[in-house]
């Protein structure tokens, strides 16, 4: 069985592991400066890459908004 300190660790490499790849699908709007989600998608990205050290007050690692859709 895993102790709770693999299991930790494994639940936090997926998590980076989804992150990486939420930053690699949404490279190509930053370039895009007057597409009408730019604003919320470098917000969401900064977002992306702070997490896991912005921590909210209980000392959680504070997991990324909503990612912005791209609707008309």
């Amino acid at each position: 069985p895993l102790t709770d300190a693999q299991i930790k660790k494994n639940a936090e490499s997926t998590a980076r592991v989804w992150r990486d790849q939420e930053l690699r699908e949404s490279d190509w709007i930053i370039p895009l400066t007057d597409h009408p989600q730019n604003a919320a998608y470098i917000t969401y990205r900064k977002a992306l890459r702070d997490w896991p050290t912005a921590k909210d007050s209980d000392g959680k690692a504070l997991f990324p908004d909503k990612k912005p859709t791209l609707g008309s």
